[in-house]
């Protein structure tokens, strides 16, 4: 009896990986956007714009770092294959805006002041998540990738998590004593950055779960 051929699974296109990271982007800014109006600000400032890139770069992000979790588990060829590497290239790409704002904005911290809070939490674990994510869009382009080792590329992919732990911590120790006041009033909308944390520690939190699962499963099937 023949062999029944099985469909062979065929990944999307590069131009539709753009198309749907840059659509995703766009969707994430003008929610953004659309809470910044909602909560009173001005939208057409440096300010306001500084929070949205930061906003949108952080969801990016955590849509980038999620996926392959959320591929572990539903078994989706066409997430495991496609988008992760465009939408955190663009996240990338948005946090570089939002790291070039900073200076503008508060020069006594990040420009003529950055001597005196070079070795502060701040800058320390921001430049280092900056630096891991940089690394990754270098390490997995084509030019840089096709150089180095397959487990070099993923050990670095793999660094991503690391970073996005870096920004919790980061948000962490900036803004706590802002965090606490909110917990014991639950007055007005939760800080923006304790939202983002709270979104970020899931994603970490997804992905943490995967070693766990396989464990169990493994023991399972050998139990």
């Amino acid at each position: 009896m023949p062999e029944i051929p099985t469909a062979k699974f065929i990944g999307p296109s590069e131009m539709e990986k753009w198309f749907v990271a840059t659509a995703w982007f766009s969707l994430l800014a003008l929610f953004c956007a659309g809470y910044v109006s909602f909560m009173g600000l001005h939208l057409w400032t440096l300010q306001s714009w500084s929070f949205i890139t930061a906003a949108v770069a952080s969801l990016l992000f955590a849509t980038s770092l999620s996926i392959g979790s959320f591929s572990y588990y539903i078994q989706w060829p066409n997430v495991r294959h496609g988008y992760q590497k465009q939408i955190g290239i663009l996240a990338f790409l948005v946090a570089c805006f939002y790291t070039v704002s900073l200076p503008i904005l508060y020069p006594e911290t990040y420009w003529y002041g950055l001597g005196e809070n070079l070795f502060t939490a701040d800058v320390i674990f921001g430049g280092l998540a900056m630096l891991i994510f940089g690394s990754m869009v270098v390490g997995s382009s084509r030019l840089v990738a096709s150089h180095i080792k397959q487990e070099t590329v993923k050990f670095i992919l793999g660094l991503g998590y690391v970073g996005y732990a870096f920004l919790v911590i980061r948000a962490i120790l900036i803004d706590w004593g802002l965090w606490e006041t909110w917990f014991l009033t639950l007055h007005g909308f939760p800080p923006g950055r304790l939202i983002l944390s709270v979104i970020a520690v899931g994603v970490l939190s997804l992905r943490v779960s995967i070693p766990v699962h396989r464990l169990l499963v493994n023991q399972n099937s050998q139990g």
